[in-house]
């Protein structure tokens, strides 16, 4: 707390320039995590979906593998939580902050595995679930093609 009672002896508009400074990092930082976190879970979501809808829709081997995915997926995010959610636990009785953030953690990666087993009903009907389904199966190739290129160019 030195610190601190060094910055208050500092003038007034010192102290104003620096707190400035301070929440403009605080702010572009949390822009900058905020974009990214959003679009990967954009992503994560698309794709725990499209899982979803296959386990629902696809027939035969295709349909067995997709809830296998899923259910891995899940499972893979439940684990995580579990493991947060015990070292906060365990953490949290010596530095008390970490418990917080830990179980806040911990609830985010539960939400993360309830996105790959969505409720049946947010397709909408059967036909709309068949619908968009077969949209899928559409656009597969077209997504593929566009992977091998990105893919291509890395190499």
């Amino acid at each position: 707390m030195e610190i601190i009672t060094k910055i208050t002896d500092w003038p007034v508009i010192i102290q104003g320039a620096l707190g400035s400074a301070l929440f403009w990092i605080i702010i572009e930082l949390g822009q900058r995590v905020a974009k990214s976190t959003t679009a990967r879970f954009s992503k994560d979501k698309q794709a725990g979906n499209a899982w979803a809808l296959m386990a629902h829709e696809a027939k035969g081997p295709h349909a067995l593998q997709a809830k296998f995915i899923c259910m891995y997926a899940a499972l893979h995010y439940l684990l995580k939580a579990g493991v947060v959610a015990t070292l906060s636990f365990v953490i949290g009785n010596s530095i008390e902050i970490f418990s917080s953030v830990g179980f806040l953690i911990s609830t985010y990666f539960l939400f993360r595995a309830l996105s790959y087993v969505p409720h049946t009903t947010s397709w909408g009907t059967l036909e709309d679930r068949a619908k968009a389904y077969q949209r899928m199966l559409d656009e597969a190739p077209a997504k593929l093609k566009a992977l091998k290129e990105v893919e291509n160019r890395e190499k």
